[in-house]
């Protein structure tokens, strides 16, 4: 009897070690987004470089997309809207990536757009920049 007893508070001890994810913490991931500001002419397109870098514990397959305000929306378009940089094991980079930006002026001579890149796992947010479109005319 006492054996049994000895074996399940062992396997229960076990149980919590074994059953233990691993989990991602925000500050393993990092975003790198270049230039943070571009300037473009109305319809032109240009490229910025994504790269993100786990320096996590565990594999993760992130994806970057761009957050732009619903006004802003028809004025500017990416290529591709969102990018799955697959899947990176621990202590991997991604590489940089190219992603095209095209932006049309709404009105005016020059306009300044605000987009947010996030890189995204598992449905959180896990690092943010800002990029700035200059559009002029």
């Amino acid at each position: 009897m006492k054996i049994i007893i000895a074996i399940m508070v062992v396997s229960a001890l076990f149980a919590g070690c074994l059953s233990e994810k691993n989990t991602q913490e925000k500050k393993d991931v990092i975003l790198d987004l270049e230039p943070s500001s571009i300037s473009l002419k109305n319809g032109e397109a240009k490229q910025v470089k994504i790269r993100v870098n786990n320096s996590g514990v565990s594999g993760i397959n992130p994806v970057v997309r761009f957050n732009v305000n619903s006004s802003d929306k028809p004025y500017l378009n990416f290529t591709p809207g969102s990018y799955d940089l697959g899947y990176l094991r621990p202590g991997e980079d991604s590489g940089f990536r190219l992603m095209d930006v095209r932006g049309t002026l709404a009105a005016g001579d020059e306009i300044k757009y605000h987009a947010r890149a996030q890189v995204i796992y598992d449905g959180k947010v896990f690092d943010s920049k800002d990029l700035i479109i200059i559009v002029t005319r």
